[in-house]
């Protein structure tokens, strides 16, 4: 059996995108994937990504492509570091041992995982805050100007509840005109 090509580029056809996109980063795609319908795929090559968009019919998807995408893959006998930005214990690592249901991603460079982390935490920020303005679009404001966090964010036990809560925290955010 061949050895299994890492994934480099992620082709999103639904999920928490405006439009069909494909992006060079898990850290921008795990937040869009999760807790949603979603369609997607990985892909070692951005060719293979854009053959399969337009095998769904997407001849011209979004393409956003970091500086040095592609270049995260591990070469052997390199030293690794392990980036988690989701889970019961975020932060990067220079050794992992399996622990369970964290995944951590691989890179070359403490500064690829640091990004990576960074990322993640923006495109989340990102999501949340699309959500708000469309409510606020709709006429809805907020109760006070005092932010507890404690309502939307929280530090999980494990990953399995991570993903759980997550999911939940996303449904109550989406607001619901109680007139229609």
């Amino acid at each position: 059996m061949a050895p299994k090509k890492p994934k480099n580029y992620y082709a999103v056809l639904k999920g928490r995108v405006d439009e069909p996109t494909i992006f060079s980063s898990w850290s921008d795609v795990h937040p869009r994937v999760t807790g949603c319908p979603f369609e997607f795929k990985g892909f070692a090559t951005l060719k293979e990504a854009r053959k399969w968009m337009e095998e769904r019919g997407v001849t011209n998807p979004i393409e956003v492509i970091k500086d040095g995408a592609g270049e995260a893959t591990l070469v052997p006998g390199s030293k690794a570091f392990y980036a988690v930005a989701n889970g019961t214990s975020p932060g990067i690592y220079e050794y992992w041992y399996c622990s369970g249901e964290t995944k951590p991603k691989c890179f070359r460079t403490r500064a690829q995982a640091e990004a990576f982390i960074e990322d993640w935490k923006q495109t989340v920020a990102s999501i949340y805050g699309k959500v708000i303005r469309e409510a606020l679009d709709k006429g809805f404001r907020p109760d006070d100007m005092k932010f507890n966090i404690e309502g939307i964010l929280h530090k999980p036990k494990s990953a399995k509840e991570d993903e759980d809560d997550m999911t939940k925290r996303l449904d109550k955010l989406n607001v619901k005109d109680e007139s229609e």
